[in-house]
C-alpha cells in the first residue's frame, strides 16, 4: 500500500473488523479514518472500522475488472482488510484464496501483448507455461496463469502510453508541415508586398547575398517567438491540463515534471521547420529583377492558353475567377494540402470521438438491455432469483471467463450467453452486431462460437475456421460461426451451457431486467456486488464531458490554422491581380460584380479545400488509429456523413467569410497607380 501520497493516511488493517478504504470512495462519500462502514458480500452485512485511506498498486486504472470505462464517482470502491476479515465477510474457510502471487527475483521483462512476433522474455514465458502445466496436474479446475501483461489495468495503461508514443511522430509531422507551409506562404506575401523596396535596394547596388539573410532571419524570429509562447503554454497550461485529465480518469496522482530534453527537441524541430520554410522565399527575394518590378511585370502572370480556351465561353467574371485561382497551381496545391492537414487535426478528434461514442456508449445502450448485473456467492444464485421474481423482473445467467491461446500469452474475454440475438432482432439481454457469418448453433461438435473483429484481425481467424483455445490448461477445439463488430476488447461468445461444461461454472453473474423505478433494496444482502447499467452510461458521458476541453482545443487549433492558410492564399491571389482588378474598376465594373466574382472564387476554393480536408481527415484518422490499435484496444473508424459535412461546411465558411477582406482591399486600391503600372 503506497504511503507517499497525500491520498494515503492512517494504517493498515490489523484485525478482522478493520478495513482500509480506497481514496476514491473516501473522498466521494466523505469518509475518514475512524468512521464505520457496513459491507455485504452475499452473506449478510458486517460493520468495519475504517483505519486507513489509500490506494492499491493493482488498481492503476480505477474500473471494474475487464472494463475499459473508468468508474464514475461513488459507483465503485475497493477495500483492503486482513485475510480473516475477508473470510468472515465472504463466508470462506480459513486459508482460502483464489489468486497466488509469485515474485521472480529481480525485475524481469515480460511478453507484451502488443508484440506478436517478439517475446521479450522467453524464460518468463517458459516459467508461466511450466506453472500452468503443474496446476493442471494438481487440479482439473480451469486455472489462468499470467505475468504482468495479464493484469488488465497495467496492460491497458501501458497500451495507452504505447499508442500515444506511436501517435506522437504523426502529430508532430502534421503540425510541422502546416507550420512550414503557413510560414512559406506568409513570407511569399511579405516579399510580394515589399517587391519595390527590394528592387530599390538592388538598383542602389545592394548585392543578392545582403538581401537574402534578412528573409532568413524573419522566419527564425517567427519561430523563436512562437517557440517561447508554445513552451510557456505547454509547460504551464497544456501538460498540467492533460495530467489533470488523466488523474481524474484513472483516479491516481501523477507527478508533473517538465522534461527539458523533450522541450529542447520540440523547439529544435520548430526552428528547423521555419528555417527550411524561409529558404525559398529568401532566395526568391534575392533574385527579383528591378526592371520587372518597376514595370509591374512581377505581378502579372498570364494564364495558360488552354485555360483561356476552356473558360472563354463563360461569363467574364467567372472566367477571370477560375483563371486567377489556377494561375499558380503549385501554391493552390500547397494550400489545399495545408488545409487538409489542418482539418485532419480537427476531423481526427471528430471522427475518433464519434466512433468511440458509437462503440462504447452505443454498445451499452444498443446492445445491452439489462438494468442490473449481480454477482452471486458460490451456490447463491437462488437467493438473487427470488429477489428478481419478488420485483416482477426477468433474468439471464452469464459466464465471464478468461480464455487463453496455444503458445501465446494473450487472453480473450469469453461470454457465455443463455440466448443469442442480433441488434436487428433483440431477444436477449446482450445482443451482438454481426460483421460476418451467423449466430452459433448449440449442440454442435465442435462447439460454435463468435469472435470479435479485432480477434479476427490479430489472429487471422475467419468464419468457418476450427481453432484451438485454452481454458485453463485444457485445449478445446471450437468452430467460428461468425465475426462481430464494436467490441473494444478481444471477445469470444459461447452458448452458456457449452462454456459451463468446459469451465465447470454455472454462472459468474446474473443479468436482471426490472420495471422502471424498482429499488435495489435487499439485493446487496444476497449478492457479492452488483452494477447498474445506468451508472455505466453516466460514467461514459462524464468521461466524454471531461474530454471536451482537450478535444475542443485541438479542434480550435485546426480551425485557426485553416484560417491562416486560406487568408494567406486568397490575399496573395488578390495581390497578384491588383492591376487587372484596378483596370476593371476604371473601365466601370461595379463593386457588386467584383464582389460576386470573388465570392464564387472563394466558394470554389472552399468546396474543393473542404472535400479534400474531409478526405484527409478520414484517411488520416484511419492511419492514426491504425498506429494505436493493439490486442488490448481495438476499434475502427467508419465514414460519417455528419462529420464529413461539418468539415466541408467549416472550410467553405472560412473561405467565403474572407470575401469582405478582399472587397475592402479593392475599395481602398490606388487605381491611378495600378493602371499606370499596367500602361508602362
Amino acid at each position: 500500500m503506497p504511503t507517499y501520497s497525500e491520498l494515503s493516511s492512517g494504517r493498515l488493517a490489523a484485525s478482522n473488523n478493520e478495513i482500509v478504504l480506497d481514496s476514491h470512495v473516501a473522498v466521494d462519500l466523505d469518509i475518514d479514518v475512524g468512521d464505520s462502514v457496513e459491507i455485504g458480500s452475499g452473506h449478510g452485512k458486517i460493520t468495519y472500522e475504517v483505519v486507513g485511506i489509500g490506494f492499491h498498486s493493482k488498481h492503476l486504472y480505477f474500473a471494474t475488472e475487464g472494463s475499459t470505462i473508468p468508474a464514475d464517482s461513488g459507483t465503485f470502491a475497493t477495500g483492503y482488510m486482513t485475510d480473516s476479515g475477508l473470510e468472515l465477510l465472504a463466508n470462506l474457510s480459513s486459508g482460502s484464496s483464489n489468486v497466488i502471487l509469485i515474485d521472480v527475483k529481480g525485475t524481469p521483462e515480460y511478453d507484451l501483448q502488443s508484440t506478436v512476433d517478439e517475446d521479450e522474455n522467453p524464460k518468463m514465458t517458459m516459467l508461466v507455461n511450466d506453472i500452468s502445466g503443474l496446476m493442471g496436474e494438481l487440479d482439473d479446475s480451469p486455472v489462468s496463469v499470467y505475468d504482468r501483461s495479464g493484469v488488465f489495468s497495467v496492460e491497458l495503461l501501458r497500451a495507452d502510453a504505447e499508442g500515444a508514443a506511436k501517435m506522437y511522430p504523426y502529430v508532430t509531422g502534421m503540425i510541422a508541415a502546416i507550420a512550414g507551409i503557413t510560414i512559406f506562404l506568409s513570407l511569399q506575401r511579405l516579399i510580394q508586398s515589399q517587391a519595390k523596396e527590394i528592387a530599390v535596394l538592388r538598383t542602389l547596388g545592394v548585392p543578392k547575398k545582403a538581401i537574402m539573410p534578412g528573409y532568413i532571419i524573419a522566419p527564425l524570429v517567427i519561430g523563436a517567438v512562437g517557440s517561447i509562447f508554445g513552451t510557456l503554454l505547454g509547460v504551464y497550461l497544456g501538460a498540467p491540463g492533460m495530467l489533470s485529465f488523466y488523474e481524474k480518469m484513472i483516479g491516481l496522482p501523477i507527478k508533473s515534471e517538465a522534461d527539458f530534453s523533450l522541450i529542447f527537441q520540440i523547439v529544435s524541430i520548430a526552428m528547423l521547420v521555419v528555417l527550411l520554410a524561409g529558404l525559398r522565399p529568401a532566395w526568391q527575394a534575392s533574385r527579383l529583377q528591378p526592371l520587372k518590378v518597376f514595370r509591374g511585370q512581377h505581378e502579372v502572370k498570364i494564364s495558360s492558353r488552354r485555360m483561356q480556351r476552356l473558360t472563354s465561353n463563360l461569363p467574364a467574371t467567372v472566367g477571370l475567377s477560375i483563371r486567377s485561382s489556377l494561375r499558380k497551381p503549385v501554391r493552390v496545391s500547397f494550400t489545399f494540402f495545408a488545409v487538409g492537414i489542418s482539418m485532419l487535426l480537427f476531423g481526427a478528434m471528430l471522427f475518433m470521438m464519434n466512433s468511440m461514442e458509437d462503440s462504447l456508449l452505443g454498445g451499452i445502450k444498443e446492445k445491452q438491455s439489462w438494468d442490473i448485473q449481480a454477482t452471486a456467492p458460490l451456490d447463491g444464485e437462488d437467493a438473487i432469483i427470488d429477489w428478481v421474481e419478488e420485483n416482477d423482473g426477468d433474468y439471464e445467467f452469464l459466464i465471464n471467463f478468461p480464455i487463453g491461446l496455444e503458445n501465446d500469452s494473450r487472453e480473450l474475454i469469453s461470454y457465455g450467453l443463455d440466448k443469442f440475438s442480433t441488434v436487428d432482432s433483440k431477444s436477449s439481454m446482450i445482443s451482438v452486431e454481426l460483421l460476418d457469418g451467423k449466430i452459433p448453433d448449440i449442440g454442435t461438435n465442435p462447439p460454435q462460437v463468435l469472435i470479435d473483429e479485432g480477434t479476427s484481425v490479430f489472429l487471422e481467424w475467419n468464419t468457418g475456421d476450427r481453432v484451438t483455445i485454452m481454458i485453463g490448461n485444457t485445449a478445446n477445439l471450437v468452430e467460428i460461426s461468425g465475426v462481430t463488430k464494436g467490441e473494444i476488447s478481444r471477445t469470444i461468445y459461447f452458448h452458456r451451457a457449452e462454456l459451463s461444461e468446459m469451465t465447470g461454472l454455472t454462472s459468474t453473474s446474473i443479468m436482471i431486467q426490472v420495471p422502471d423505478g424498482t429499488s435495489t433494496n435487499g439485493l446487496s444482502d444476497v449478492s457479492i456486488n452488483y452494477n447498474l447499467k445506468e451508472d455505466s452510461i453516466k460514467t461514459f458521458e462524464s468521461l466524454l464531458e471531461q474530454q471536451q476541453q482537450f478535444i475542443q482545443s485541438i479542434q480550435f487549433l485546426g480551425i485557426v490554422i485553416a484560417i491562416a492558410v486560406l487568408f494567406n492564399t486568397l490575399l496573395m491571389n488578390l495581390a497578384e491581380r491588383d492591376t487587372e482588378l484596378a483596370t476593371l474598376r476604371v473601365l466601370g465594373a461595379p463593386m457588386n460584380k467584383l464582389g460576386k466574382m470573388m465570392f464564387w472564387e472563394h466558394l470554389g476554393i472552399g468546396i474543393v479545400g473542404g472535400v479534400l480536408g474531409a478526405i484527409f481527415a478520414y484517411f488520416g484518422t484511419v492511419l492514426l488509429i491504425g498506429s494505436q490499435v493493439q490486442w488490448a484496444f481495438y476499434f475502427t473508424i467508419e465514414p460519417q456523413f455528419a462529420a464529413t459535412f461539418t468539415i466541408v461546411a467549416i472550410i467553405v465558411s472560412i473561405s467565403v467569410a474572407l470575401t469582405p477582406v478582399g472587397m475592402w482591399r479593392i475599395k481602398n486600391m490606388d487605381l491611378v497607380d495600378k493602371v499606370k503600372d499596367l500602361s508602362q
